[in-house]
């Protein structure tokens, strides 16, 4: 063999590429990393923006103690429908609803004129319902409920069995509701629930007529909350958004009792609870009345 021939093959051997099956197992190797990874990546996602959710719902408390500081120690209604009477403001020829008397305490938009107004400071405020919302990545801004709601709801039961009685809720219609409430009403602040991730406005509890009694033990899954049920408004039907926080593949049994929920209490703390701890605040703070 000559000096040339040697060189040309050692040349040739030098510049050699992959073959099939090295860039086979490669490949191969690459995805066994990412199915590793993946799962892991995406629970680091959720579980940041848990918690940059959470911050949003401080801010949002603190909105309400600002609120409250100009208001002479009353809340905002969750809602105030244009048709009601309503007591300590104005009379006025829109609807009104508890983001949008809040969005001056959260926004440099300081003109907001009606509840689809709230679409001007909605993306750019804590008062979107945070990037796990579904409707971050659905958001139809023709839509009207799309356009007044935000992500979270307002519990609008101060303190509810005697505000079932009284119909004293945060919340003023023709018969419904009939103050803007102080803030010592809502009783027990540090057990309950004032605002949480909800597909609504408001954080509502609805039963079967005649069947809701305080010492009544409630079975939680009988009752229809999302993303587990098809929307429906008749009873009974908790208005919370119970999947926002759960990794993929949770059931519907499975939220009931896992933290998949963010809350903010009327104390100004939020947390991240289970739908039976959404329950026990709205219905009875401090106490479990539930099975499951």
């Amino acid at each position: 063999m000559t000096a040339g021939t040697e060189l040309r093959e050692r040349s040739s051997s030098a510049h050699r590429g992959f073959t099939l099956v090295e860039l086979l197992v490669v490949i191969a190797i690459i995805a066994v990393l990412i199915g590793v990874l993946l799962p892991s990546l995406q629970a680091a996602r959720r579980s940041g923006n848990t918690v940059k959710c959470l911050s949003n719902l401080r801010q949002i408390g603190t909105a309400f103690q600002l609120y409250a500081i100009d208001k002479k120690g009353r809340w905002p209604v969750a809602v105030h429908l244009k048709e009601g009477n309503p007591p300590y403001v104005p009379s006025i020829p829109f609807e009104r609803r508890w983001p949008d008397l809040l969005a001056k305490y959260v926004s440099s938009n300081k003109e907001m004129a009606n509840e689809q107004d709230i679409m001007k400071v909605r993306q750019n405020s804590v008062l979107w319902g945070c990037p796990e919302w579904a409707k971050t990545f659905v958001y139809d801004p023709s839509n009207y409920a799309d356009s007044v709601r935000i992500g979270y709801g307002m519990n609008y039961y101060p303190s509810y069995f005697q505000d079932l009685k009284s119909a004293n809720l945060a919340y003023i219609s023709i018969g419904s509701g009939r103050a803007y409430p102080l803030v010592k009403a809502y009783s027990r602040p540090s057990e309950r629930l004032l605002v949480a991730d909800s597909v609504a406005h408001v954080i509502s509890l609805n039963f079967p007529p005649d069947q809701d009694v305080p010492t009544k033990v409630v079975s939680i899954s009988s009752f229809r909350f999302q993303p587990y049920d098809p929307v429906s408004w008749s009873p009974p039907l908790f208005y919370i958004d119970a999947g926002r926080h759960a990794k993929p593949g949770t059931t519907k049994k499975q939220v009931i009792s896992q933290k998949t929920i963010n809350a903010l209490f009327a104390d100004g703390h939020a947390d991240t609870i289970s739908v039976r701890d959404a329950f026990n605040a709205v219905r009875n703070p401090g106490r479990d009345t539930t099975k499951p």
